[in-house]
């Protein structure tokens, strides 16, 4: 059993097995958007817990780089970060798990299994920002949250917070 963390947790359950998009992992942008529609409350109750959170603050998922750059990501964006920069920081996830790569293919139970993993591992490049575009031209990342329950001065506290203006 897991000894209680020093700190609040909030645990805001982002599976993506029910997605077939995201588990099946036609591409990254395809498992992307699916995620990022999904769970659109869950993003919005996750960011409006950062905004309210006592730094320091963690958000974090089973690899920390899909759900968790997807969240972070959308953070990045509402404090003004430049999409170059958001995917840059993206790609910091792919180089933390490269030596770990090998052996997750090798535990694949099949080559099916195995090609699905095979695909999941492809570099991020500039595909969160490029989703992160998408969402914010066809509505809007802040609408997005807010519609799905954002709390409108907690994602403010999370921007001033990021921006290093509190």
């Amino acid at each position: 059993m897991l000894e209680p963390l020093p700190v609040p947790v909030l645990r805001q359950a982002m599976d993506p097995r029910p997605i077939p998009a995201a588990w099946d992992w036609p591409s990254m942008r395809d498992a992307y958007l699916a995620l990022a529609d999904h769970y659109r409350s869950e993003l919005a109750a996750a960011l409006s817990a950062l905004g309210e959170a006592d730094p320091p603050a963690a958000i974090h998922c089973a690899g920390g780089r899909d759900r968790t750059g997807i969240a972070c990501g959308m953070a990045l964006w509402l404090a003004g970060v430049e999409p170059d920069v958001i995917a840059a920081d993206h790609a910091l996830s792919d180089e933390s798990w490269a030596p770990h790569n090998d052996g997750w293919l090798e535990e694949a139970p099949d080559e099916q299994e195995r090609e699905r993993r095979r695909r999941i591992l492809q570099p991020a490049g500039r595909t969160l920002a490029e989703v992160l575009e998408e969402i914010e031209w066809s509505e809007g990342i802040r609408n997005r949250l807010l519609a799905a329950g954002a709390d409108e001065a907690s994602l403010d506290r999370l921007v001033a917070r990021l921006r290093g203006e509190t």
